[in-house]
């Protein structure tokens, strides 16, 4: 038997951190993982539609950005997102070179710290760009409401939207808490829901 406590499966971790990437309601989330699931993370993935990339191997965590690509690509590639992110030196014309850049940026802030946390990591994990920006403006501080990011505007709507997210969270891991992999709970899911 599972406990909160002790063991999880890596199913279970998968499910806690990216449950809403999963069952498609929001483009993509961080995965904060030890070192030794290095391998397993893409045999876990297998068959879930998601894709990965690696931002940071680090000497005891890594930390990956799980995402569903199209979904990704329509938040980035707008005008306002796009001018954006080259603020910030992005130019690239496709998601795998930005993401390339991404995790340049995000381990030179963890490895050497020659630059400030890459606040615009937000706009890669779906967050809107009024609470990404809003943030960097304030400094993290002056927010009107905290869930899975600050925000700066629409309270009532990012409130909802985090709802759904801790809905969906809830039936992944106690599905994964059952022997249910990825796939199948993915897959039931959106035939659920369809």
């Amino acid at each position: 038997m599972l406990t909160w406590w002790g063991y999880q499966p890596l199913e279970v971790k998968i499910a806690r951190q990216c449950a809403p990437v999963l069952a498609g309601v929001k483009s993509s989330n961080m995965l904060v993982l030890e070192n030794k699931h290095l391998r397993d993370v893409v045999k876990t993935l297998e068959g879930t539609g998601l894709s990965w990339r690696c931002l940071y191997a680090g000497e005891e965590k890594n930390i990956w950005l799980i995402y569903r690509g199209e979904a990704l690509e329509k938040e980035l590639f707008t005008d306002e997102v796009m001018t954006f992110l080259g603020e910030y030196g992005y130019k690239e014309k496709s998601l795998t070179e930005m993401l390339v850049r991404l995790g340049k940026r995000f381990r030179q802030y963890r490895n050497t710290k020659e630059i400030p946390f890459p606040h615009e990591m937000g706009v890669f994990l779906g967050y809107p760009m009024a609470d990404v920006k809003g943030f960097i403006k304030f400094e993290g501080k002056n927010y009107l409401y905290s869930g899975y990011w600050k925000v700066y505007e629409n309270v009532e709507e990012r409130k909802h939207l985090f709802e759904t997210y801790e809905q969906v969270q809830q039936v992944f891991v106690q599905e994964a808490v059952r022997g249910k992999n990825l796939w199948q709970i993915a897959t039931e899911w959106q035939y659920a829901t369809a």
